[in-house]
């Protein structure tokens, strides 16, 4: 098989388990009658990620030069580099309710940045805060999608409600 269609097929179960799992999303009482709901956009995306991937799977036969995957081909891929990424996605998962949206998202684009291998502290720091500062202004006040402050947050500084 070339590399197109292994990562096709990769993509095509990864769509596939993100669209079943579209049905445990949580809705508002209301969202029956509204137009788009917190459904709406997950469901998109996974019919086009299967469509895409599908899309792929085909054109990859149709190739006039094709790239087996070899075993050399695999020792050149930096596998340990991809593995600290999943745990970084670990690792913000499990604490984005309990540091919060702004001090989570931080810490992984900042791991993120080091797994890249930039190494100016002063430039990680500034993009990373930056863009976890914007995201959650643009989402709070903007959209209007509200996003926790954290459980760390809420102890220093104590619940209003």
């Amino acid at each position: 098989m070339t590399k197109n269609a292994i990562g096709s097929l990769f993509f095509l179960a990864f769509s596939c388990f993100y669209f079943i799992n579209i049905s445990q999303i949580k809705k508002l009482p209301s969202s029956p009658y509204e137009i788009m709901n917190a459904a709406s956009f997950p469901l998109y995306l996974g019919i086009a990620g299967i469509l895409l991937s599908l899309l792929i799977f085909i054109l990859s036969f149709r190739d006039k030069e094709k790239e087996y995957i070899t075993l050399t081909y695999l020792k050149t891929l930096d596998f340990k580099t991809s593995l600290y990424f999943v745990l970084a996605m670990l690792f913000y998962g499990f604490t984005i309710r309990s540091l919060g949206f702004i001090i989570s998202t931080s810490i992984f684009l900042a791991i993120g940045f080091f797994l890249l291998k930039e190494r100016n502290i002063t430039r990680v720091l500034l993009i990373s805060i930056g863009v976890s500062v914007c995201f959650y202004l643009l989402l709070n006040n903007i959209l209007g999608v509200y996003i926790g402050s954290g459980d760390l947050v809420d102890y220093f500084i104590g619940d209003k409600s």
